[in-house]
């Protein structure tokens, strides 16, 4: 997504330019170029502003229960931010590669210090060789200046991220259709390693979502998920009924054959 307006904040480090921009009540990180990495409501920080993030809220519901969840990319920290606010029993691992990322989410976009968010400075796929805490979710955002890193595309991080699951944990990535890796991922990776336990929403501004299940596609009651999702939404104040049902719409016949207990 392009962005605009003012100019707050510009540095540097060994990866290469950070800026920070603000227009409209929005607050975005860019990384070298002028397209946006995170952003969040300068009044609602805890708000979701991109349909991407928005949709992996999902997990939440899709999951039979969400102690712990892992952030693999931190950005502007708006998901680590949404989770704090709205999930009160879950605590986070966020890992982010870059210092000067995290320095920028603290100082500019209101990542709070909160005793439920550890960060772990080092690359995602480091924290997943050494020993990562078990999860319920792991929520992976991986992104350069150039675009998606192919790391989250290949099969043997993608099954480090497996082997960090909770029995039933979720893996959800965020993967942009205009990559040549995503196709790779979706197609072959990440079906293989999750045994075709998968279900995905695409998302108008290009982004696509992928869930992948350690516990095998739950069966749905799609009545309570629905509800669920809209009383989640109001909270958040975003559109998370309008999402709920367009996963539903695009993996109905995965969630109708599920033979898992219904989670909701």
């Amino acid at each position: 997504m392009p962005q605009s307006g003012q100019l707050l904040h510009h540095c540097r480090d060994e990866w290469g330019d950070l800026s920070v921009h603000q227009d409209a009540g929005r607050r975005m990180l860019c990384f070298g170029n002028t397209v946006e990495q995170s952003c969040i409501d300068i009044h609602q920080p805890a708000r979701l502003c991109h349909h991407y993030t928005q949709v992996m809220m999902l997990g939440f519901l899709l999951a039979p229960t969400v102690r712990h969840c892992t952030l693999l990319g931190l950005g502007a920290g708006a998901l680590a931010q949404a989770v704090l606010a709205h999930h009160s029993g879950c605590k986070i691992d966020a890992v982010e590669m870059r210092p000067k990322v995290v320095e920028l989410a603290q100082t500019w976009f209101a990542l709070p210090d909160d005793k439920r968010l550890r960060l772990h400075p080092k690359d995602a796929w480091e924290y997943l060789n050494h020993n990562p805490v078990p999860t319920d979710l792991i929520l992976t955002d991986l992104y350069l200046g150039g675009g998606m890193n192919e790391l989250q595309a290949r099969q043997h991080f993608l099954a480090a991220c497996r082997g960090a699951l909770k029995p039933n944990g979720i893996l959800i990535c965020n993967y942009w259709l205009k990559s040549s890796l995503t196709s790779h991922a979706l197609n072959e990776a990440l079906q293989t390693v999750f045994d075709q336990q998968v279900v995905t929403l695409s998302i108008p501004d290009g982004n696509c979502i992928a869930f992948a299940f350690d516990g095998g596609i739950p069966r749905l009651h799609s009545k309570q998920f629905m509800q669920a999702a809209e009383a989640l939404g109001k909270n958040m104040d975003i559109p998370l009924q309008k999402h709920a049902r367009a996963l539903l719409h695009e993996n109905r016949q995965a969630f109708r054959y599920s033979h898992l207990i219904e989670q909701r």
